[in-house]
């Protein structure tokens, strides 16, 4: 990626969080790198499922969202115009455990959307345990320094309407509204009579550029 590397930090360390009543080491944010697609996958598995949970009309899951996501992470790695972050808890010795990701792209403009490019944040997720801890805050901020580093003007988010907590947080951020997705189902009939109903495919998915959710 242009003006970085693999590994490199890029929002400092950030302050202890506690995990079980007991204080651990200090966070850091930096480029994902191969070996944290695996977690980065499970993360982004578990965002998806929690949307699903959401409306499940709305957001789809298939088996196997793991492996979609490790192979569409990875690929956006290289990616010049994509940003994988991982935020990692030092270890002993070199290990480091993954507590959270974000990814994110520079979009080119929109017209359906009447949107001007701009870095669009795709996808934000934390662990449970170390949530409350500024995690997602370091995230965030690393994500939109990031994409300004490649020349985007501003970030645009969509986050689900049943996440008001997240919608707190990102506001308390400095992000505000600007658009609402509403949703309404159609009934069976109104299909045209003789058209073929859309199949759901079992096979795992590569998520595509844009289809991200975030979250805290």
């Amino acid at each position: 990626m242009a003006g970085s590397y693999p590994g490199r930090p890029l929002a400092g360390r950030g302050p202890a969080w506690k995990a079980g009543g007991m204080v651990t080491a200090p966070f850091l944010v930096r480029e994902a790198t191969e070996s944290d697609l695996p977690a980065l996958a499970r993360l982004g598995a578990r965002l998806a499922r929690m949307h699903h949970r959401f409306d499940p009309r709305r957001f789809f899951v298939v088996p196997g969202m793991e492996k979609g996501y490790a192979w569409w992470l990875g690929k956006e790695r290289k990616n010049r115009k994509a940003v994988v972050l991982a935020a990692v808890k030092p270890g002993r010795g070199a290990k480091e455990t993954v507590v959270g990701y974000a990814y994110g792209r520079i979009e080119p403009r929109d017209w359906n959307s009447l949107r001007e490019r701009c870095g669009v944040g795709i996808d934000l997720m934390v662990e449970p345990r170390a949530r409350r801890a500024g995690v997602g805050t370091a995230l965030v901020e690393a994500l939109g320094t990031a994409l300004a580093r490649r020349g985007a003007p501003r970030v645009v988010i969509q986050v689900a309407s049943g996440n008001p907590d997240a919608q707190a947080v990102f506001a308390r951020l400095g992000f505000r509204p600007t658009m609402v997705e509403m949703t309404r189902e159609l009934s069976a009939s109104g299909y045209r009579r003789g058209a073929r109903r859309p199949r759901t495919r079992a096979a795992p998915p590569r998520p595509p550029p844009g289809a991200g959710r975030a979250s805290r």
